[in-house]
């Protein structure tokens, strides 16, 4: 079977980048896949004449092998800066394209190769001047036309990550929960700040490569404002029965 489809990592590695393991986390995968490609054909064209796709931050792989089912395994890219997972991907995935990066742009990829460009779960990490470095090298990366999808927190997310910090057993949750109760510490001025159209940011203090890694929580009037020098924003979705993150959909334009 390994050498037909991809193969998947211990169930540790599948909880830590997701928070669940085997059906549960592949059901999720594969309806983000569902969603990105619905996006992609809505707006712009079929998925199958699709020249380039970049899964950026791809984990372990799970959403980026969905996509074999449409395109030649040669157009489909998956990058993150973990070198363990990149390697994991590897090994798993032997069709795809995998690439270590550095956190911060420019990429080594290719000016203007690129149809789609989706990020799961990672726009929801990322402080903000990070967030439109990465916008600026996406607009480089995707054809006038292209499309880049990306997921964030939303408001509710900071109300969550209040109820956690009253969580009496929080020690002996996943540790992404303790992470997650670290932001957003003044719930109220969070929530303004949100409802004003501002970028909500919230880190967790880990030290060394990861720093800036925390929760991230971007209103759409914040999008509006900042992305359309680059993009044209199609759509937000706010809607957890389509997605448990809220989803910008936005254009390069011509």
């Amino acid at each position: 079977m390994a050498a037909i489809v991809p193969g998947v990592p211990d169930e540790s590695m599948q909880a830590n980048y997701t928070g669940g393991s085997e059906d549960t986390t592949f059901r999720e995968g594969f309806a983000a896949y569902q969603l990105f490609k619905s996006y992609y054909e809505e707006h712009v064209g079929p998925i199958a004449s699709c020249r380039g796709i970049l899964d950026f931050g791809c984990g372990w792989g799970r959403i980026t092998r969905f996509f074999l089912r449409d395109v030649p395994p040669e157009k489909i890219t998956g990058v993150d800066h973990s070198d363990v997972v990149i390697e994991v991907c590897r090994e798993t995935n032997k069709w795809c394209s995998f690439m270590l990066i550095d956190p911060n742009p420019p990429t080594p990829l290719q000016t203007e190769s690129l149809d789609l460009i989706y990020l799961y779960s990672v726009f929801s990490h990322l402080p903000e001047q990070m967030h439109l470095a990465l916008v600026s090298e996406f607009q480089r990366l995707l054809v006038p036309g292209g499309l880049l999808i990306a997921t964030t927190r939303g408001r509710d997310f900071i109300q969550y990550c209040e109820s956690l910090r009253g969580t009496p057993d929080l020690k002996d949750k996943p540790e992404w929960h303790s992470l997650s109760a670290k932001a957003f510490l003044d719930e109220a001025a969070s929530l303004a700040s949100y409802d004003s159209g501002a970028f909500c940011y919230g880190g967790f203090g880990i030290e060394g490569g990861s720093s800036f890694w925390g929760e991230a929580c971007i209103p759409r009037g914040y999008a509006e404002r900042h992305w359309p020098a680059a993009f044209e924003i199609l759509d937000y979705i706010d809607d957890r029965g389509a997605c448990p993150q809220n989803v910008i959909v936005a254009r390069k334009r011509a």
